[in-house]
């Protein structure tokens, strides 16, 4: 009901603004509108504060742009990039350069578009900083124009990922040279398939098919009619009133399109989720108890319980359909046999006070302890209503660059999923340094254990004996010193939590896993590691936060493990995010660091397989996977989409009217 009132509403308010009414209109206009809409295809935006689309910012108008403008190179429906404007390229020996050739396209007017195009729309990207595209011409140090169809774009160094660099659309230096960039009459002629037929904030934008194209022209092609509404929910409900053919909708709007109208298309977004493991903190610092909590995890279950199977499995921060994600690669599998196996494994001075974590999520350093613990409802009982990136929103959170202690490479890069490495990180712990890495608030919850009943008969008994062998021996000084030497190197070995004690603090002293409250999946993914944990004896419990709190939280370091997420770019180099994900692992930043001299496809490739080996054998964090988004279309169109997220109306062309 809510809904219906409110799409009448809009539709009420639309006229209003456009300086009409329903009864105003006379039976031709309404005639007219009819026939745009039963013969076009129809698409809603808003109000473009520009129609360059180097300085546009607004994802709605990108995604209309993008049907005016083509790139050198596009991404394509499995996030990689395939050529567009370019005939051929090829890179040079050193990785520092490509050589194109561009095909024979036109601009709308009719001229060619050339190299100078090429190198006039880099100067503009790199002279503008707020460009949605800035970040990929950082690295172009020049672009030599040889003529007017070949050009070399040099870079400042090697580029593994020159091509998805090269994805941002080509304006035309003739039109846009000496003018103000952002006027839309300067504005109006691409080199795509679509051209701007007309643009009136009141009456929309007309698309026409360029008929002069340089690609190929599908025969049933449809012109393109873009109503101009007052915001994002109001393109969403252009599509559910029938004003509109198609939207890319979250989760909460799923409701609304859920009949024989619409068509709900289900594809791989750049939303990444994964669960982090505070290395700073005592116990994650253990390769042992990370590995046992991966085991422990059912992570088949948090896909698809908590994410009700809108989510994509993969091992590292990376489209599980890119050319350089490595599928055979498998992750640690859920098996509880292991977990006891497995903390047996742990050693961690005895002398060292394990401390149950904290949350801060204030803005306080952590410089002092404190005696309360964390909450579920949040820190210090503080909570508020902001939204923390892990919301439907598909924002993410961005943990702190903090340095944490990492571990150490697996001996031959063994496959996923082994036991343990051979030269595990945070194996043992020294206490000291486990002390010295903690940054958080902590209250002691366990005192130094005195040994045990055993362990006094143990100690007893070999006093005894070194007694009784002493006195075998000749009495003389060098014998006693000997003997004086070795009790007191005995006295010095270190002593560790047994077993027994160690499950008995993980058994009551709870891990704290903070998540966004905002973000329902993530919250009952969250409790599912939770029961899981229980499951095995290892006590945990998730503490809600709202945005600000999490970026604290994060920053702080102050939580055990963090439900939280990343959003892909359209470069698919994952070093930031990891770096991010596990700061300071000096194995891993040695692989990052192979990333940036690599130069092929083959390169990136085997370096991100030896990634994802290494994090899972180590068990760094516990990768979940790249959730879906969904697009919805009016099912008065058959049609063949190649969506992605960088490109959402991509394949538009292909739509064929029943």
């Amino acid at each position: 009901m809510k809904i219906a009132k409110f799409t009448a509403l809009f539709l009420a308010m639309s006229l209003i603004l456009s300086g009409c009414s329903a009864t105003d209109k006379s039976d031709s206009e309404k005639k007219e509108s009819s026939k745009i809409y039963s013969e076009n295809i129809a698409l809603a935006m808003q109000e473009p504060k520009t129609l360059n689309p180097i300085t546009n910012t607004d994802e709605g108008v990108l995604n209309v742009l993008n049907l005016v403008y083509d790139g050198l190179f596009e991404i394509n429906k499995n996030y990689n990039a395939i050529p567009k404007l370019v005939e051929e390229s090829s890179m040079s020996s050193d990785g520092k350069s490509m050589t194109i050739k561009l095909k024979d396209a036109k601009w709308h007017d009719g001229t060619p578009v050339t190299s100078e195009d090429v190198s006039f729309t880099v100067s503009m990207i790199k002279s503008n900083a707020s460009s949605p595209y800035n970040y990929m011409a950082k690295n172009i140090s020049s672009v030599n124009v040889i003529d007017s169809k070949n050009l070399t774009v040099n870079f400042n160094k090697k580029n593994a990922f020159a091509e998805e660099n090269l994805t941002f659309p080509i304006v035309s230096k003739n039109q846009l040279s000496g003018k103000d960039i952002n006027s839309v009459a300067a504005n109006k002629i691409g080199n795509g398939i679509y051209k701007i037929k007309s643009y009136n904030v009141r009456t929309g934008m007309q698309l026409e098919v360029n008929k002069e194209y340089y690609g190929e022209i599908p025969k049933d092609i449809k012109n393109v009619y873009v109503s101009i509404v007052p915001d994002s929910e109001a393109v969403v409900s252009m599509v559910e009133a029938l004003e509109s053919d198609m939207v890319k909708v979250d989760i909460n709007d799923l409701s609304r399109f859920e009949n024989s109208q619409f068509t709900i298309r289900k594809y791989q977004g750049r939303d990444y989720e994964c669960l982090l493991m505070n290395q700073s903190n005592q116990l994650m610092s253990n390769v042992y108890f990370r590995q046992a909590i991966s085991y422990a995890i059912d992570r088949d279950n948090i896909l698809s319980a908590g994410y009700m199977g809108d989510i994509t499995s993969v091992n590292i921060p990376i489209n599980s359909t890119s050319n350089y994600y490595d599928s055979s690669v498998k992750p640690i599998g859920y098996d509880k046999n292991k977990v006891s196996e497995l903390i047996g494994k742990i050693k961690i001075e005895s002398k060292e006070n394990i401390k149950e974590t904290d949350v801060n999520a204030s803005n306080k350093p952590n410089n002092n302890t404190g005696t309360s613990s964390g909450t579920s409802s949040g820190s210090n009982g503080n909570s508020s209503s902001q939204n923390n990136g892990g919301s439907s929103s598909g924002e993410s959170e961005k943990p702190s660059t903090s340095p944490e202690t990492g571990g150490e490479e697996n001996s031959g890069g063994e496959s996923s999923g082994s036991e343990t490495p051979s030269e595990p990180s945070g194996g043992e712990s020294s206490g000291a340094e486990a002390q010295s890495r903690t940054s958080v608030y902590a209250k002691e919850v366990v005192q130094r254990t005195e040994p045990s009943k055993e362990e006094t008969k143990d100690t007893t008994d070999a006093e005894k004996n070194n007694s009784e062998a002493s006195n075998t021996e000749n009495n003389g000084s060098t014998d006693k010193n000997n003997s004086n030497t070795k009790e007191k190197e005995k006295a010095k070995e270190p002593t560790y939590y047994t077993e027994a004690q160690l499950k008995s603090i993980i058994s009551s002293n709870p891990l704290k896993i903070i998540v966004n409250r905002e973000d329902s999946r993530r919250v009952k993914s969250a409790n599912l590691i939770v029961e899981d944990l229980k499951a095995v004896g290892i006590k945990a419990e998730v503490v809600l936060l709202d945005a600000s709190g999490m970026q604290k939280a994060l920053t702080n370091k102050s939580y055990d493990m963090a439900l939280t997420g990343w959003q892909l770019s359209s470069i698919p180099d994952i070093t930031e995010i990891m770096k991010n994900m596990v700061p300071s692992d000096s194995k891993l930043n040695s692989y990052l660091a192979e990333i940036e001299n690599a130069s092929t496809e083959d390169e990136i490739r085997n370096i991100y397989s030896k990634i994802e080996k290494y994090c899972i054998d180590n068990a760094l964090f516990i990768s979940i996977g790249v959730k879906d988004n969904y697009m919805v279309t009016n099912n008065r169109f058959k049609m063949n989409m190649y969506l992605n997220d960088f490109d959402q109306y991509r394949g538009i062309e292909n739509f064929i009217m029943k």
